[in-house]
């Protein structure tokens, strides 16, 4: 059992019941929709990868990617395509700082140091980026160029077997998303409220 199978099977119970649906709504998200990913994720979390052509490829991935096609054509305008690509550049530069340092200290079974950086990174999406399409396919497209560059100038040398969709990569995405979700509807909770306010005040 992984951590990615805990938060995506803990996701798709809350989702089922409608814990999540506000805030998926005001994201313009489907909760079946988002359940089911859910659920297929956790299932595939379990049953590990596959082997094409000679590469381990996770089933996560195909998963991913499913959700990364029907996502991408919300992505109506110049800003949330700009938006895409710098979150994509944020995922790939975060990464390669994250695998610079030693963290063997600090890993756990389940909470592996990058859990807390997929939070700080949900938090800083949430700050500039008002597209939740815009956040996920950036952080899948980062991971998949990150895991490959890396694999390409390290993986080789050290003869290790590349592994595409590893847990890292699948953690931070669902991480990241469900952090941007739930820190943006706050954000946008807290402005709705401050505007209340000052109606209320001139009033």
């Amino acid at each position: 059992m992984n951590f990615s199978f805990v938060i995506m099977g803990t996701l798709a119970i809350l989702c089922a019941f409608g814990v999540f649906e506000g805030f998926i709504k005001n994201c313009g998200l489907n909760r079946l929709i988002v359940s089911l990913f859910s659920l297929i994720g956790a299932i595939l979390s379990l049953i590990g990868s596959v082997q094409i052509w000679g590469y381990n490829i996770s089933l996560n991935v195909f998963n991913c990617t499913l959700a990364f096609v029907m996502l991408l054509p919300r992505l109506k305008n110049i800003k949330n395509i700009i938006s895409m690509f710098i979150c994509c550049l944020i995922i790939i530069a975060t990464f390669v700082c994250y695998s610079a340092f030693d963290l063997t200290n600090f890993e756990y079974n389940f909470v592996q140091p990058y859990v807390y950086m997929s939070i700080c990174i949900g938090l800083i999406f949430s700050l500039f980026v008002d597209n939740v399409s815009a956040v996920f396919c950036g952080s899948y497209i980062g991971s998949i160029i990150f895991e490959i560059v890396t694999f390409d100038l390290f993986g080789q040398n050290m003869n290790s077997g590349f592994l595409l969709g590893g847990e890292m990569m699948i953690t931070s995405i669902i991480i990241i998303s469900l952090s941007y979700i739930l820190l943006f509807n706050f954000k946008k909770l807290f402005v709705n409220l401050k505007i209340k306010n000052k109606t209320k005040t001139l009033n």
